[in-house]
């Protein structure tokens, strides 16, 4: 994204935030509501922003989770990787999950 939306974006976001702290805890809207008046360019640019900063949570919660699940296993005594690991980790999870739906099995 170019800098000069960045700091489009910035300013709207900027803006909601001090109309917000405005308002304070009496203001016509429920606490955490904010209306903004968006061009349709500014809503392109906020969706843009809201779609990359929500794959970015996922790929980081994805890979935080994976790496607990290695370093659990490192401490367990477990295999951390290839087939070993897959093998384990299924075992664990049907040992101590066994009424849960499990993922298809891949052969």
């Amino acid at each position: 994204m170019p800098t000069k939306n960045l700091s489009r974006i910035h300013a709207l976001i900027r803006h909601a935030l001090e109309e917000h702290s405005a308002r304070g805890h009496q203001g016509d809207l429920p606490e955490g509501k904010v209306t903004l008046r968006l061009q349709a360019v500014d809503y392109y640019w906020l969706t843009q922003l809201a779609e990359l900063m929500d794959g970015s949570r996922t790929r980081a919660a994805s890979q935080l989770l994976s790496a607990a699940i290695r370093d659990a296993a490192e401490a367990a005594g477990l295999p951390t990787e290839g087939d070993d690991f897959q093998d384990a980790f299924r075992a664990f999870l049907d040992q101590e999950f066994p009424h849960e739906t499990s993922p298809p099995h891949h052969p």
